[in-house]
């Protein structure tokens, strides 16, 4: 096929291309929609996993008390102060995943932004 024909062939191609989205008119909107859905999806996806990562810790504290409990016979001491420490604990794995999807969506390599601070210390490069 000769470079003529060939080049013929595509500018009819995108030209049939382009009165296709034109008739349908979603084409740019389409792929908006879909960049939303996905980062609707991941939103959700990280509000469950918050969620589920401090629930969780709190109840393995609050079992471990409990527990801790009726092997030594006391009241609820070790309930409440296992519980604390769970509470305690699913916050700093909050405070974890939080830090850790913010460096993500900054989009950070080293810990660095362009204003010529380090993040960690604040100071100047």
């Amino acid at each position: 096929m000769d470079p003529e024909t060939r080049e013929n062939k595509k500018s009819s191609f995108d030209k049939r291309l382009a009165e296709a989205r034109a008739k349908i008119g979603k084409h740019d909107d389409a792929d908006g929609q879909q960049n939303k859905d996905a980062d609707d999806g991941q939103s959700l996806s990280h509000g469950y996993r918050m969620g589920l990562e401090f629930v969780s810790a709190v109840a393995v504290g609050a079992f471990i008390g409990y527990w801790l409990d009726r092997w030594f016979g006391t009241s609820p001491i070790f309930l409440i102060g296992m519980f604390l420490i769970g509470t305690l604990t699913g916050f700093r794995n909050l405070m974890r995943l939080l830090e850790s999807t913010n460096d993500e969506t900054d989009g950070k390599a080293g810990g660095k932004t362009g204003d010529g601070l380090d993040d960690k210390t604040g100071e100047n490069e």
